[in-house]
């Protein structure tokens, strides 16, 4: 079936996307549970870093220019206790999909791709509005840019349904 809507869609729009056959790929389902599992992994490490003492100031301590409740992660990103709920309740829903299935493990990767794909756009358009530097702003902000990426692409890869809803 999927093969036949990537011919469709080649045959109807050849210049748009000449390697069309390829988009068919999708990663196996087992590849989508592993790597679920692998970013349940990720943001609970996310976490606990924030609260190794060596690697971070204070936590939850008041630093200048932050709000309280904040602490530095790595030095580097204001992580508040919000950030720190919603990383855990990632990991832990991220982790009970790659445990029960690959269209769980889907599912969960789009909603949480999408998630830190907004967020992202929010803060790094913020950051603009409020003239902060570019290069701080980019590299504040890429670590969701680059997660929610492949989320994203893990999610809908080669989806045949997908394919065909684009479909006119």
């Amino acid at each position: 079936c999927a093969g036949e809507i990537c011919s469709q869609l080649s045959a109807r729009y050849p210049l748009a996307c000449p390697q069309i056959q390829e988009c068919s790929v999708a990663p196996s389902d087992r590849a989508v549970r592993w790597s679920t599992f692998g970013f349940a992994i990720l943001f609970g490490i996310v976490v606990v870093l924030g609260y190794i003492p060596g690697l971070n100031a204070p936590i939850h301590q008041h630093h200048a220019g932050a709000d309280p409740g904040e602490h530095m992660l790595l030095g580097q990103y204001t992580i508040s206790l919000l950030d720190d709920v919603t990383h855990a309740l990632t990991a832990l829903l991220l982790l009970a999909a790659a445990l029960h299935s690959a269209r769980k493990s889907r599912l969960a990767l789009a909603v949480f791709g999408s998630y830190y794909a907004v967020d992202a756009a929010i803060y790094l358009i913020t950051g603009f509005l409020q003239h902060d530097p570019i290069g701080s702003n980019l590299a504040l902000n890429l670590p969701h840019v680059v997660l929610s990426s492949i989320m994203l692409w893990l999610a809908y890869r080669g989806r045949a349904s997908i394919l065909a809803a684009a479909q006119p």
